[in-house]
């Protein structure tokens, strides 16, 4: 079930709009608990992504008392989250199977993320300038803080990132920049495979998008979406089914996980499959990480010919988090900035991978409290910014790269 809350529509504090515990027992209508979840939902599982992109963060005007203000200070509230606790308690004693599984779940996450159960999430974006819309369901599986059961970044894969959601609305905006017109006269362009390739697909928002996406273009269009813990792949291949079930009504656009391991990519079966498109969101996180994925880019991104053109491109969005600094200023130290236009170099054989532009896109957070010492859980990432040049705080900054051969 969508959530039908706005955070301007959410005025009253838990203790007044939820039913009172003792009556729950009575309360024969499951739309009106259904109602109360998603209440629950909107206050305390925000929206994953920052709000939109812009050049400049505008003043911040003052609070009426509504909106996302109160939403924040409801949030903190330590009495209304306890209540909130109390009463979802007192819920799933009822004998509601669905219910009881919501409640569960949004339970555990008033609690605290990391023992909460999965949680399905509902993304839209808008399309062709607002006159249709994307829908994506997502399940996101809970961070695991257990050492006992492998590496930390294995469950940090299975939640969905601020930069996913970043890179996912930059294709919407413009499809056309990520499946251009092919430049081969002499191939028909349904008969053509557009192939697209994600690294460190994590939940698949980004490959989903593409997947609606392809449906506007009519490209025949192959997308493999990769990542590399196990557990992150199950997930990965639900969402999928989740949004794509087999069969498809449209086989010429195909779309599948698979694992990829950076550190040996050369070894991979993906080595003699050329990509028109590489995409990455949020994937720098260890030092080594850019090395490797220059190296996977440069395996599988299709060169410039003169029949093909100049050749695929990779789009890469990563947060700007203080706590990982290093991580992602190796970006620009592995992929060097471009010396000529991607139009003058597309017959050249002495290419390297280069960076053709750069832009810095900012977001403002949802909140001021969904974040921890890394950045949030599913959630933007806020970590610790600093703000804009206006000294303001809750800015989330991404870094968009497109990358491609040239010199």
């Amino acid at each position: 079930m969508a959530d039908s809350f706005s955070d301007s529509s959410i005025t009253a504090p838990p203790t007044s709009y939820l039913p009172p515990i003792k009556s729950l027992s009575s309360l024969a209508e499951t739309s009106r608990l259904q109602e109360c979840l998603a209440y629950l939902r909107q206050i305390y599982v925000p929206n994953v992504r920052g709000s939109s992109r812009r050049r400049k963060r505008p003043k911040p005007k003052p609070s009426n008392g509504t909106g996302s203000s109160s939403l924040a200070v409801l949030r903190r509230d330590p009495f209304e989250r306890a209540y909130s606790l109390r009463w979802l308690s007192a819920l799933i004693r009822l004998d509601l199977p669905k219910i009881q599984e919501d409640a569960a779940a949004l339970l555990a996450i008033c609690a605290g993320t990391a023992a909460a159960g999965t949680i399905q999430r509902q993304f839209e974006f808008d399309l062709d300038q607002g006159r249709s819309r994307i829908q994506i369901a997502l399940n996101d599986v809970p961070l695991s803080t257990n050492a006992s059961n492998g590496d930390y970044f294995s469950s940090v894969g299975a939640q969905t990132w601020g930069g996913a959601c970043v890179l996912a609305e930059e294709i919407t905006n413009d499809p056309n920049v990520f499946f251009p017109a092919s430049t081969n006269a002499k191939a028909k362009i349904e008969e053509e495979t557009f192939r697209v390739l994600e690294l460190g697909a994590g939940t698949g928002l980004v490959s989903l998008v593409a997947r609606k996406v392809a449906l506007e273009v009519k490209r025949k269009m192959d997308i493999i979406a990769t990542d590399y813990y196990p557990s992150v792949l199950d997930n990965l291949k639900a969402n999928i089914e989740t949004n794509f079930p087999t069969p498809s009504s449209h086989p010429h656009l195909a779309i599948s996980s698979q694992f990829l391991d950076w550190s040996s990519s050369s070894s991979s079966d993906l080595g003699a499959t050329k990509f028109d498109l590489i995409l990455g969101a949020d994937i720098i996180y260890e030092p080594l990480h850019a090395s490797w994925i220059h190296a996977v880019v440069g395996n599988t991104l299709r060169r410039p010919s003169i029949i093909g053109g100049g050749g695929g491109l990779f789009h890469l969005v990563i947060p700007l988090r203080p706590s990982f600094a290093a991580e992602s200023s190796t970006i620009e130290q592995v992929f060097h900035m471009a010396l000529h236009d991607r139009t003058t170099t597309r017959t050249d054989t002495d290419l390297g991978l280069v960076i053709f532009s750069k832009e810095i896109i900012l977001c403002d957070a949802d909140s001021e409290d969904e974040h921890d010492a890394e950045g949030s859980v599913g959630m933007a990432d806020v970590g610790d910014e600093d703000g804009d040049e206006d000294g303001e705080r809750n800015v989330v900054r991404y870094a968009y790269y497109v990358i491609g051969w040239g010199r």
